[in-house]
């Protein structure tokens, strides 16, 4: 999972903590004046991110993990290359 927070509990966290003076940090600025959007995630959500901006047909092109072998001979078979390759 990622973190998530958009401009509102931001705020609220920087308050909570006193540490009222980061809102003048660069990736705190963007996202309290919108450039950045309201949610970034990590994990699954990161490398479907990746996925779509590298245009990848399979997660596995981004994400390294251990994939049926059946599907890994599919995959190359469309020139697909996986990364950590790997058998059950």
């Amino acid at each position: 999972m990622g973190i998530r927070v958009n401009p509102e509990i931001l705020l609220k966290q920087l308050d909570l903590c006193g540490d009222n003076d980061r809102k003048e940090l660069v990736w705190h600025q963007m996202l309290l004046d919108g450039t950045l959007p309201q949610t970034i995630g990590g994990g699954i959500g990161q490398s479907r991110l990746c996925q779509f901006m590298l245009r990848c047909a399979h997660i596995g092109e981004v994400q390294h993990g251990w994939w049926n072998p059946e599907e890994v001979e599919i995959l190359k078979n469309h020139n697909c290359k996986l990364l950590g390759l790997g058998e059950w």
